[in-house]
């Protein structure tokens, strides 16, 4: 009967580093995750076998499935990122919006080892048709929304690489949306969009049950026979992209310095992957989960302050997979814009905090100034990994530029 060591929290540290690694690999693959509990006490826990268990579970994944099906990036700063929150977003804003994220999760575990990385960088840009804005009454440097319907569209990219494997997901989307004016507090758009994913993989950085070696002083040998799993498979894969949504969006009053009074609100429902197509490096008919997300975002002007609440919900479902993520940013408002000579430019700050359920609490934290903002959240984790991480989760950090400044345009109702 072979014995099974305790763990030491400082020994086996890089072991379970190694372990998260593994389980993040394989927890995107259609594989059952029961294997791995049955490996696992073959061996002591140590660096040597430990890549036992390892190489047996990831070669019975791609041998049962031969199929990654992952799930989709996500971001905690989700409303800095419009396009893959909902494609109706296109063109909603001011006139020019783009904006950059960079998200980089598990640093505090990775660190042991410095080969590992998991992060995602996006960028997107959109644009209305017209300048659907107006100068307000009466006021040179003050803008507002015309009533009039109109297009926007938008396109946006992210890169995700994560794990041993460098396993790798590249997105490019084209974005098209429809705004229609209902009333003169209210709007409807709906988006379409369409791209290309790339996956890869470099299943050379992968151990494999064929290169188990118990003479090794690593465990494994790579000199050894990859599995045969992988013998006709491909390291990278193209598939189209489809997606669309559906915005509903009111807003009420004016937002002052001395009075805020404003009252706006975004409700919408996004379908990503809407024809899934074919998903695998091994040849496998499985295909990509489609992502359902509905969504919720508000602006609460508190009166007679320059305090306003911005609340937001997200829930999403792809597949076996569902995250529900809910919370508030307080905004105070440093100074506005000068209204006539446009020589003084409006700044805020926010802070606020998110919950993911079973999975983190997000604080966070937005600075605007004129026609920027940046914005910077972290992720501590609160799930059962928090014994590898120790709490410790994802940093994001967001540029965003808008066009005019929204210190400038008007929150009043669209036609007023």
């Amino acid at each position: 009967m072979p014995q099974i060591h305790r763990l030491s929290p400082y020994r086996d540290r890089r072991n379970l580093w190694h372990l998260f690694v593994f389980v993040r690999i394989i927890s995107s693959l259609n594989c059952a995750g029961f294997i791995f509990f049955f490996t696992l006490p073959l061996k002591p826990f140590s660096m040597k076998t430990i890549k036992l268990p390892f190489a047996i579970l990831i070669s019975a994944c791609l041998a049962l499935s031969g199929v990654v099906n992952a799930q989709d990036i996500h971001f905690s700063q989700f409303t800095q990122s419009p396009l893959t929150l909902n494609p109706a977003l296109a063109g909603t804003s001011v006139w020019i919006r783009a904006g950059m994220i960079f998200r980089d999760q598990w640093r505090a575990v990775h660190s042991m080892n410095s080969n590992n990385t998991f992060t995602t960088l996006g960028a997107s840009f959109d644009i209305k048709s017209k300048r659907r804005w107006i100068k307000a009454k009466n006021q040179t440097e003050r803008y507002r929304q015309s009533g009039d319907n109109g297009f926007g569209w938008g396109v946006n990219i992210y890169n995700d690489r994560a794990g041993d494997g460098h396993m790798g997901t590249l997105n490019v989307n084209g974005t098209l949306a429809y705004q229609i004016m209902t009333g003169e507090k209210s709007m409807i758009a709906l988006g379409f969009q369409g791209g290309i994913m790339q996956r890869s993989i470099d299943f050379s950085k992968l151990y494999w049950g064929t290169q188990y070696d118990p003479t090794s002083s690593t465990g494994y040998n790579v000199a050894l026979p990859a599995d045969k799993a992988i013998a006709g498979g491909d390291d990278s894969f193209i598939i189209p992209d489809l997606g669309t949504g559906l915005t509903y969006t009111y807003k009420k009053n004016e937002r002052y310095m001395r009075g805020n009074d404003q009252m706006d609100f975004t409700l919408g429902a996004a379908l990503f992957h809407a024809a899934p197509f074919k998903y695998s490096f091994l040849g496998s008919t499985e295909k990509l989960y489609q992502r359902l997300v509905i969504h919720g975002m508000s602006t609460i002007g508190i009166k007679n302050t320059s305090i306003a609440l911005v609340p937001a919900v997200m829930i999403q479902k792809q597949g076996p997979n569902q995250e529900i993520f809910a919370g508030s940013m307080v905004r105070y408002m440093l100074k506005e814009d000068s209204k006539y000579t446009g020589y003084v430019k409006g700044a805020s700050i926010s802070a606020g905090g998110y919950y993911r359920n079973k999975d983190a609490f997000v604080a966070a934290a937005l600075f605007e100034f004129a026609s920027y903002g940046i914005g910077v959240s972290y992720d501590f984790n609160l799930s059962g990994l928090r014994t590898v991480s120790s709490g410790r989760g994802g940093l994001e950090i967001t540029l965003r530029f808008l066009n005019p400044s929204p210190f400038l345009f008007s929150q009043a109702s669209f036609g007023k």
